[in-house]
């Protein structure tokens, strides 16, 4: 199989998911949180925490709420907060960060900042859909705040490339297996990267986690907490234990669902998600044997086969849709299943695009394609997450290991997994491209003196593998592990009254189970 640009599929299928009406979430519950006589409960309350040295002007900052200004978020009130664009040299330009928030309808403990991974996800765009997502105690208890990290939408988007770009690379297919279609990887990343040097100068290089931390040590302040409460999925658990690092007294209520290790490095990344997303294809191709109406296959093998042989058609022969200038091929196709891949409830709307796909018609995939990358019917994409995914990564990970061993991993990659491998190989290579040099470290979670976080993650998590929940849960002496056994990517609030309740007495009250948790409804 060729590669698709999977690396330009960001995970904000989280927040997609809830736009699609096949996609049945966990409604707003009004599940009751009772006090419990446990000893281990994390406070909110302390000593003021200390401001560091030179950033007295960030952290003493007015906050001014006002009504939202887009129609969407009439309900919210929004604000800005500046933080310095380079934390080692404050004289430099201060960027601004926009934040959104509902109001808590009852005693107030604080803010509960929320982020929905990617990189490159918008915790404004998040708020907008909580209300489905969270109970009505948590709602009640916090004023709920979204925020959009540095270089993400609304807080000074980092932006590399124009529509028709985005579109051009979102539909490229490239055979990595070969020198040419390296080569030509490697090329558009220089020139992915060479559009945003032209565009945003240096920026890109200020992009890395540990400064979005630092930011969210800011908002923490200037929102008058004394201790972050915090809920983080997918990247935004990569995040939460970044900030537990940095900020470790600062710590009140963390919960980190759908938990990505940092100590894995990029090409680690890469294996360890076509592993996932491969058994997530083979997970929908057994239901579709099992349960799917009209099924284009009867067996699990059969049914990866079927699709292998359905992107690879799709790509010698695009199927038309109902725009000419836009046919569905196979690079298309394949982000189109893979985000689907991220929610077993998702697995019927799947089925029905390809279905239609197999009869000739191309749209019902390119509408669900569009939906993941957020790209409207006008052709033009509602923010810039494509871009900030990969400049953010670009940031994150420092190029790892020699030429000979990335040959080493794509092999087995493209060998080991038919469907998955080919789309996750040779990442290395690309990496290497972009000129921002990373300094950031991949390593073991060392947090001392911090209160006790709660960790969930899935079984057959396809993106974040639970494989990485147990690494960081056991990197992280003092937390709880919650598990639901399920192919879903994330978990609170998609329809586990287990995780909810456990969350949700978490969050509302500071209590821990005694224990780990298992969940299987």
């Amino acid at each position: 199989m060729v590669k698709h640009k999977l690396s330009m599929l960001v995970a904000i299928v989280f927040t997609a998911c809830l736009m699609l009406s096949a996609c049945s979430v966990g409604s707003k519950s009004d599940t009751r949180v009772t006090p419990s006589t446990s000893s281990e409960t994390n406070s909110l309350d302390g000593e003021d925490a200390v401001i560091p040295a030179g950033l007295e002007r960030y952290y003493q900052q007015k906050v001014s709420w006002a009504p939202c200004q887009e129609s969407d978020l009439k309900d919210y009130q929004c604000a800005r907060v500046k933080v310095p664009l380079d934390y080692s040299d404050t004289q430099k330009e201060d960027i601004e960060l926009a934040l959104a928030r509902s109001r808590a309808s009852g005693k107030c403990l604080g803010s509960l900042l929320i982020n929905p991974g990617g990189p490159g996800g918008s915790g404004v765009d998040l708020i907008k859909n909580s209300e489905e997502m969270f109970s009505e105690q948590v709602f009640s208890t916090f004023d709920v705040v979204g925020f959009d990290p540095r270089g993400v939408s609304r807080s000074h988007p980092i932006e590399c490339t124009t529509d028709a770009q985005k579109d051009e690379s979102l539909a490229e297919s490239l055979d990595l297996g070969t020198a040419a279609g390296r080569e030509r990887s490697i090329a558009d990343m220089k020139e992915f990267a060479q559009r945003c040097q032209e565009k945003n100068g240096d920026f890109a290089r200020y992009l890395d986690t540990v400064s979005v931390a630092r930011d969210l040590d800011i908002l923490r302040a200037v929102l008058g907490d004394k201790k972050l409460s915090y809920l983080g999925y997918s990247y935004g658990s990569f995040l939460g234990t970044t900030y537990a690092q940095l900020f470790p007294k600062n710590v009140g209520r963390l919960v980190l669902d759908g938990v990505l290790d940092g100590s894995y490095s990029y090409g680690e990344v890469s294996m360890a998600q076509a592993k996932g997303f491969e058994a997530a294809f083979g997970n929908f191709a057994a239901w579709c044997a099992r349960e799917g109406k009209d099924c284009p296959w009867d067996t699990t093998a059969a049914g990866m086969k079927r699709l292998q042989r359905f992107f690879k058609a799709a790509d010698a022969s695009p199927i038309p849709t109902k725009d000419s200038a836009r046919p569905l091929n196979g690079a298309l196709a394949f982000g189109a299943a893979v985000g689907m891949l991220y929610y077993e409830t998702l697995y019927p709307s799947l089925l029905e695009g390809l279905q239609e796909a197999l009869k000739g018609d191309g749209a019902p995939l390119l509408k669900i394609s569009d939906l993941f990358n957020q790209r409207g019917v006008d052709g033009k994409f509602e923010n810039n997450a494509l871009d900030a995914f990969i400049a953010i990564n670009g940031a994150d990970y420092p190029v790892e290991g020699t030429q000979k061993e990335w040959d080493q991993r794509g092999q087995k990659l493209v060998r080991d997994f038919p469907l998955m491998g080919s789309s996750m190989a040779y990442g290395e290579y690309a990496l290497a491209a972009w000129p921002w040099e990373s300094t950031a470290k991949r390593e073991k979670v060392k947090i001392v003196g911090v209160q006790p976080i709660l960790l969930v993650g899935n079984t057959n998590d396809p993106a974040t593998p639970y494989e990485m929940a147990q690494s960081v849960h056991r990197q992280i002496p003092n937390s709880r592990l919650v598990t639901w056994k399920s192919y879903s990517h994330t978990a609170y609030g998609l329809g586990s009254d287990c995780v909810q309740e456990t969350v949700d007495k978490y969050l509302v009250g500071g209590v821990l189970p005694d224990s780990d948790v298992t969940c299987d409804d």
